[in-house]
């Protein structure tokens, strides 16, 4: 009965409400520019604790919050959303962005100039952020911040990328595509 529910709805705030798809190809759209606090990811080892909610580690890659401070004025944030309910597509998505962070952006990250998060946007703590990012469903985001300005982009190509029969070309795209916006190019 879980797999035949299709859509959930969530409350955001007090005057509205989004729609989450589980497991479908969300529409394309952008969030209008907010500012944000940024969480940053770290590679040490740790042991796992939850990863499907994005808290403790995914192949090796500790999600942690860091203590609030100034936003860097040029950054770039990637965020991972998904739902409670996942398909076998929406975990490869999950897996192979995990895979690309850890294994070619460490030095990104511990310099601050990139951010990654994977967040349930079905969990309370994170109805605002889902809210301002869009979230509609699985979805990749990648958010360019200059001089405190934001700069979402929703990247849907996601899903006519072929992450489940071509995880390696999956995971070049993505590669690419956090590529270009450290260079300022996305």
């Amino acid at each position: 009965m879980a797999h035949s529910i299709k859509y959930l709805i969530l409350s955001l705030s007090l005057s509205g409400a989004i729609l989450l798809a589980g497991c479908s190809a969300p529409p394309s759209n952008t969030a209008p520019p907010a500012p944000q606090t940024p969480v940053q990811a770290a590679v040490p080892p740790a042991p796992v604790q939850n990863p499907a909610d994005g808290t403790g580690t995914v192949d090796n890659l500790t999600l942690v919050a860091s203590q609030p401070q100034s936003p860097l004025p040029d950054r770039v944030d990637v965020i991972y959303f998904h739902v409670n309910q996942r398909c076998v597509t929406c975990l490869c998505f999950e897996q192979e962005v995990n895979r690309v962070i850890a294994g070619n952006f460490s030095d990104a990250i511990n310099s601050g100039k990139l951010t990654y998060r994977v967040l349930n946007a079905q969990k309370q703590e994170n109805f605002d952020l889902a809210k301002k990012y869009g979230v509609v469903g699985s979805q990749l985001f990648i958010n360019r911040v200059i001089n405190g300005q934001d700069n979402i982009r929703d990247i849907s190509e996601i899903w006519n990328w072929n992450c489940r029969g071509n995880a390696q070309g999956f995971g070049l795209k993505v590669k690419s595509m956090i590529d270009s916006s450290l260079k300022g190019q996305l």
